[in-house]
């Protein structure tokens, strides 16, 4: 019990804070502060529309990628990217290359 050998920990629930940002090869979107769990409706209310979508819409050619999080491949979010003419790189679900 020397306390050298000793390492403090926390084991109770833990704050947390999620971060949104898009960058491409000459721009990048504002960044984006999450409170709470993102799920597939608050993705798009509080990221594609008010902050992918006018970045996109000033690119002259863009191609949207993302990580496959389950909020990501919803159908909801999936028409939204058909609706709104978002062209999405196919990518693997929890791909290593990310």
């Amino acid at each position: 019990m020397l306390s050298s050998c000793i390492i403090h920990s926390h084991t109770g629930p833990a704050l947390s804070i999620m971060q949104w940002d898009g960058i491409g090869y000459h721009s990048r979107t504002p960044l984006v502060r999450i409170d709470g769990t993102l799920n597939r409706q608050r993705y798009i209310s509080e990221v594609l529309e008010p902050v992918v979508l006018p970045h996109l819409q000033g690119l002259t050619t863009a191609i949207f990628q993302q990580d496959n999080a389950r909020p990501l491949v919803a159908r909801i979010f999936q028409r939204f990217l058909v609706n709104h003419r978002i062209q999405l790189l196919p990518w693997l679900a929890c791909s290593p290359d990310l």
